[in-house]
């Protein structure tokens, strides 16, 4: 049998050798052109919106332009502006259906778009395709903060990182040189009352005015950190806002505070502890903020009387919200506050002001 397969193919070839020979006093026929790859499509399909630490699922559909299913490599690109490049996220596989899927957590708004590989179909090698650019809405897992129509708005800062881990997830440790260097001539100096040693750096999430988590950092006494983490976690746990909780040294050193700048860091509605200064209106005379156990909250909601008249703004001193601003012992937060040890001890003449008791 072997033998008559191959005269029979010595027969096809000489046939095809006798063809072309008669053929040759003759024009010559049209050769085929080489097929190229199939032309196929890309569908990347995504939810319109995801909340914030939740899963998006990014699906993909590639198919021949016939209709039939492709498998091959398929690449994810994100990018973070409507008219960017992108980056590649991830590369995955399409199944015998010429679908493939991938969950995503992005933290802020997203557009993405896929990139499919040469790949095989049932009729052969295919066309690289690339996928229209669909956008992914991130939304806050809270409705952003109401506020007053009148009220009078801080200085904007920029948003701080988003939350890391559930909860509010207090972090306490010491000072690391990275943040001590940023400290040492701005809300430390030589003569302080409490050195290094003597303090501890607070990290933790926080609910911001615009209904996202977000991830603050604070200094405080060692004695009082403690009692300063279960205070901000409780303040979580309640959905109390925070607009901003930075390091005062953010702001820079202030010689009429003799330490880091307040008024910049109340005119920006900081949240902050830790500050080797005067108290305010009263040069010579040494804050408690100098000594660690001080907590300043939402400052530009909750002005002081200075001597000179309400810092850092007086309207919110005639106005106040719910889980926002403090005018009385009996406000539902300060009394949380002070059974995690954080006493609002200075009432109406300083409304953002807290002290570890």
């Amino acid at each position: 049998m072997k033998r008559a397969v191959l005269a029979a193919g010595l027969v096809v070839v000489l046939a095809g050798t006798a063809c072309s020979a008669a053929a040759a006093d003759s024009d010559p026929a049209p050769s085929p052109s080489p097929s190229g790859p199939l032309a196929s499509t890309l569908v990347l399909t995504a939810p319109a919106q995801v909340v914030d630490e939740r899963k998006a699922m990014l699906r993909v559909t590639w198919t021949t332009s016939d209709g039939q299913p492709v498998t091959g490599a398929v690449t994810f690109v994100r990018a973070k502006k409507a008219g960017a490049a992108g980056l590649q996220y991830r590369t995955v596989a399409t199944d015998a259906d010429g679908t493939a899927e991938l969950a995503v957590r992005p933290r802020v708004d997203t557009w993405w778009r896929a990139l499919g590989h040469d790949g095989t179909s049932p009729e052969g090698e295919v066309a690289p395709a690339d996928s229209k650019k669909v956008e992914v809405d991130n939304v806050p897992p809270r409705p952003p903060l109401k506020l007053p129509r009148a009220a009078p708005k801080p200085r904007p800062l920029p948003a701080q990182p988003r939350a890391v881990g559930p909860g509010a997830n207090a972090v306490v440790t010491k000072i690391p040189a990275r943040v001590w260097r940023r400290m040492v001539g701005v809300s430390w100096r030589s003569g302080c009352p409490v050195g290094r040693a003597g303090l501890r750096l607070m990290r933790v999430n926080y609910w911001g005015f615009d209904g996202y988590r977000h991830r603050g950092e604070m200094v405080a006494a060692a004695s009082a950190i403690g009692k300063v983490a279960g205070a901000f976690t409780a303040l979580y746990r309640h959905h109390y806002p925070i607009r901003s909780m930075r390091l005062v040294d953010y702001f820079g050193y202030s010689k009429k505070d003799w330490g880091g700048n307040d008024d910049a860091s109340m005119a920006h509605d900081n949240t902050s502890a830790f500050n080797c200064r005067w108290v305010g209106g009263v040069p010579g005379r040494v804050s408690n903020h100098a000594l660690g156990i001080a907590v300043d909250i939402n400052t530009w909601e909750n002005p002081y009387q200075s001597p000179t008249g309400p810092e850092p703004d007086g309207w919110w001193l005639g106005h106040s919200q719910k889980n926002l601003t403090f005018r009385s012992t009996s406000d539902p937060v300060v009394r949380l506050l002070a059974k995690h040890g954080l006493h609002w001890v200075l009432g109406m003449d300083d409304t953002q002001h807290f002290e570890v008791r």
